[in-house]
């Protein structure tokens, strides 16, 4: 008893580090509290696989579609309420939590989707829907050196996810 298991779930992970670590010490625990509801928020709201593995052309995709400009609406909207105003992250300048935990998500987002489903391209959904905390935000975070660094090539994004959606038809037949 008393033990700690293995740190296996990547938003575990990240809270630890935060909590072990604090790269927010002078934050509040309203402000960091804040920060892990976006975190939260952002998973929960910005859907594209639905889009990825409707059909086209279909009213699945076009509901998908619905559902994720709903999505960036509140996420945005939570921005411009909660967020810093004074730089592209969360706490202004700085990068955290809400950006090491949504990062591989936001990846996904704007590599992906485009590359497999271009009708559906976010930075012209930001765009058409003025959406533009939302737009700072996501490209300051995926233009971040250490996200690029870290993560995998977009082509190998693509790739994976192009045969992750196969086996996901292969298996609903």
């Amino acid at each position: 008893g008393g033990g700690v298991p293995p740190l296996v779930e990547s938003l575990v992970i990240c809270e630890y580090l935060e909590d072990r670590w604090p790269a927010s010490e002078a934050r509040s625990a309203q402000r960091r509290a804040a920060c892990r509801l976006f975190v939260d928020r952002y998973s929960a709201a910005m859907p594209y696989m639905p889009l990825l593995r409707a059909e086209e052309g279909s009213e699945a995709e076009a509901e998908a579609r619905r559902a994720l400009e709903e999505g960036m609406r509140a996420v945005d909207a939570f921005l411009c309420e909660y967020a810093d105003g004074d730089g592209p992250f969360f706490f202004g300048e700085s990068f955290s939590l809400a950006e090491e935990a949504c990062a591989p998500f936001a990846l996904r987002l704007m590599r992906v989707l485009p590359a497999l489903r271009p009708q559906h391209d976010p930075a012209s959904m930001l765009e058409a829907l003025g959406l533009a905390r939302l737009a700072t935000w996501l490209d300051a975070v995926v233009q971040r050196p250490s996200v690029t660094s870290t993560a995998p090539p977009a082509s190998d994004m693509v790739a994976a996810s192009k045969l992750l959606l196969e086996r996901m038809k292969g298996a609903a037949k």
